[in-house]
């Protein structure tokens, strides 16, 4: 009930934002943050923490917590992969490949957004803490089985690659799933999911809110 009053305080919201009523050049700073972070297409959202149940084998290629090997003896109070640890962590989820979010990354001149080809959707998670290890694409792999897009009615979307990238800022994962199993105004609201390390992300978009200059962009 608290997600879904929180998306009905989210649409009302939105009625008369920047991007409905204004080009993108006149856009201040502000509504630019707010494109990015608080939209129909971007989110900031505070993940549940999954508990790990069991050690990974070998090395794995991304140091968030919960998705390497722990340390010898770690100190409970110090240990970022035991349950509950890391609960305030605030995550930026963006639909990458929509118009605006390119837009507004543009104008904020965020020139080290990832880039999505023509054929997929992208939603990418920033905020991740932590670095990257010897083998990201490996960790993409293994991240690729743990997402999904859910639709009513109909059969989960699933991603076809995961891009695991290092930034000074920390950890983008950008999941692409492929376009050929469209998602129109008519789904009115889907569900992504992912499972990244001890984060468990499940964040509702309200895709009949997300029309900018006439039209679907997803």
């Amino acid at each position: 009930m608290l997600r879904i009053g929180l998306l009905i305080v989210n649409v009302v919201l939105f009625a008369d934002e920047a991007w409905k009523t204004k080009r993108v050049a006149d856009w201040t700073e502000q509504e630019t943050k707010e494109v990015l972070t608080n939209s129909p297409w971007a989110v900031m959202t505070i993940p549940a923490i999954k508990k790990e149940e069991k050690k990974p084998h070998g090395n794995m290629g991304v140091g968030i917590p919960g998705m390497g090997r722990r340390r010898a003896n770690p100190d409970p109070a110090q240990d970022s992969s035991s349950p509950g640890a890391d609960a305030s962590v605030s995550l930026n989820l963006r639909w990458e490949s929509a118009l605006p979010i390119r837009e507004a990354e543009l104008k904020a001149r965020e020139t080290n957004a990832p880039v999505v080809e023509e054929n997929y959707y992208g939603i990418a998670v920033y905020g991740l803490p932590n670095k990257l290890g010897k083998d990201p694409k490996s960790e993409g792999d293994r991240l690729k089985g743990q997402a999904n897009i859910k639709r009513e009615g109909q059969k989960d979307l699933k991603p076809a690659r995961v891009e695991v990238i290092q930034r000074d800022d920390g950890v983008v994962v950008l999941f692409l799933f492929p376009r050929n199993k469209e998602i129109t105004a008519k789904d009115s609201r889907v569900e992504f999911d992912a499972l990244i390390g001890q984060y468990q992300i499940s964040q509702p978009f309200q895709i009949d809110q997300m029309i900018y200059q006439g039209k679907l962009e997803l």
